[in-house]
């Protein structure tokens, strides 16, 4: 008997070598689309966040100028500028502020009162990329001019910046503590 190579065999060879390339081919194109899928799973969440993160820098950043914008005024402008109520969103806590002004007005001139308000820290947390909370640690030094007597008060604020046409206002405004009877002196 002569051995002859059966052409079957090479053929069946082949088939096996071609169906484990298929295979392994597929397998890899199966690992690069989930890496594919994975890497824009991550860039969609990355992209979120950093949303969330400027969303919560900017609120924060209006937040301050409005507390800054609230504590800061002086008698000697004549009319004195209210003109933060227009940065303020809800409907129920601007119609609550917004009676006082002329009495607030009228004391500030009447009892010849500056003040100065300085945000000395405050911090953010998002709620989505719309509404951020904030909370708040102003000094407010109040001077009278009659006696000269400057009055720090601190204000702890809580308060809720919610993103309106473009422009964040606010939503919720709580002050979460009052008056500290120290001097001047105590600035120094």
């Amino acid at each position: 008997m002569s051995q002859e190579r059966k052409p079957g065999n090479l053929v069946i060879a082949l088939a096996a070598a071609l169906v484990a390339a298929l295979a392994v081919g597929a397998w890899l194109l199966v690992q690069e689309r989930g890496a594919r899928d994975d890497l824009d799973d991550a860039r969609s969440r990355l992209s979120a966040l950093t949303a969330r993160d400027d969303a919560t820098q900017s609120a924060l950043e209006a937040a301050q100028a409005v507390l800054l914008e609230v504590t800061t005024y002086s008698w000697k402008d004549g009319e004195h500028e209210f003109a933060w109520l227009d940065k303020i969103a809800n409907t129920e806590l601007k119609e609550k502020l917004a009676p006082n002004v002329g009495d607030l007005q009228a004391a500030i001139v009447e009892g010849r009162v500056t003040a100065q308000g300085q945000v000395v820290d405050a911090a953010a947390r998002a709620v989505d990329d719309t509404q951020v909370e904030i909370v708040a640690f102003v000094d407010q030094a109040i001077t009278d001019e009659e006696s000269g007597d400057v009055k720090i008060e601190e204000q702890r604020v809580s308060m809720t910046m919610r993103l309106v046409g473009g422009d964040w206002l606010v939503d919720r405004l709580e002050l979460l503590s009052g008056t500290n009877d120290a001097s001047a002196d105590a600035l120094d």
